[in-house]
C-alpha cells in the first residue's frame, strides 16, 4: 500500500522535477517567447494541487485502492506534463 508520506515526497519530487527543468529551459533559452513555459507551471501547481486534494480526501471507503488509484494519476499527470514540455 503507497503510504500518504511516500504520495507526497512522490508529488514533490516528480512535479518539482518537471518545474525545475521548466525554469532550467527558460534560462537557456531567455530570447524565446516565456508565455508557454509559464503556463506550464501553472498547470504544474494545478497539478500539484489536484493530487493533494486527492490524497488528503477523507470520504474513502478503501484507502488501499484509493492511494493505488491516486498514484496512477500522479503518474499520468506527470506523463502529460513531461509531454507537454518536451513540445517546448
Amino acid at each position: 500500500m503507497a503510504s500518504v508520506k511516500n504520495l507526497k515526497k512522490d508529488l514533490n519530487n516528480i512535479i518539482g522535477e518537471i518545474i525545475q527543468s521548466i525554469n532550467l529551459w527558460e534560462l537557456d533559452k531567455s530570447d524565446k517567447d516565456l508565455a508557454k513555459s509559464e503556463k506550464l507551471v501553472d498547470q504544474c501547481f494545478d497539478a500539484f494541487d489536484e493530487i493533494i486534494k486527492k490524497i488528503h480526501q477523507k470520504d474513502v471507503k478503501n484507502k488501499k485502492e484509493h492511494f493505488k488509484t491516486v498514484s496512477l494519476d500522479l503518474t499520468v499527470k506527470a506523463s502529460e506534463l513531461v509531454a507537454s514540455f518536451n513540445k517546448l
